[in-house]
């Protein structure tokens, strides 16, 4: 089994508005930051990961030999989106519930301003707001955020996310 990682980085840029005499506003790096901020990561991930269930881009009928039809029955390809409506654990194996998380992505991909995510990393209570088109990605400290512990829940309005969970 080959080894898997995750490479994750940041980049913030602090800005300030100028206003000029003509009308226009300019932005500038703030000066009492003066700098740019950021920092990148590697995760190390177990070579195996519940099959090929631990993205949302993965689903049980992506491959022809598993769709219950014939290959070319099917009406359209899976996306790798994710539908929540409701309180979802993302999860994907019950066997692995106390399994240690060692990284995690959530995009949420609604465009709403109602379509906001809430994020729980202890499995009851969301601290974690996502925006439409926002996104977080943490890694674990490989023993107390357990698999079981990651849900998300819709804040107002349905929306729709792409994930990563990785052991």
């Amino acid at each position: 089994m080959p080894n898997r990682r995750a490479i994750f980085s940041s980049y913030v840029i602090p800005k300030e508005s100028i206003d000029l005499e003509e009308g226009v506003t300019k932005w500038t790096i703030d000066g009492a930051i003066n700098k740019t901020l950021g920092s990148k990561g590697t995760a190390t991930l177990t070579g195996s990961q519940w099959g090929e269930g631990w993205s949302s881009f993965q689903h049980p009928e992506q491959y022809w030999e598993d769709c219950g039809n014939t290959w070319e029955d099917m009406g359209e390809a899976y996306n790798g989106v994710l539908t929540i409506s409701a309180a979802t654990s993302l999860n994907v194996d019950s066997a692995s519930a106390s399994t240690a998380v060692i990284f995690l992505y959530v995009k949420n991909l609604g465009t709403a301003s109602t379509q906001g995510l809430k994020l729980s990393l202890d499995g009851s209570n969301y601290k974690i707001y996502i925006p439409p088109q926002g996104s977080v990605n943490i890694r674990g400290d490989g023993s107390t955020l357990q698999m079981q512990h990651v849900k998300v829940n819709k804040v107002t309005d349905n929306t729709s996310v792409e994930f990563i969970i990785a052991k």
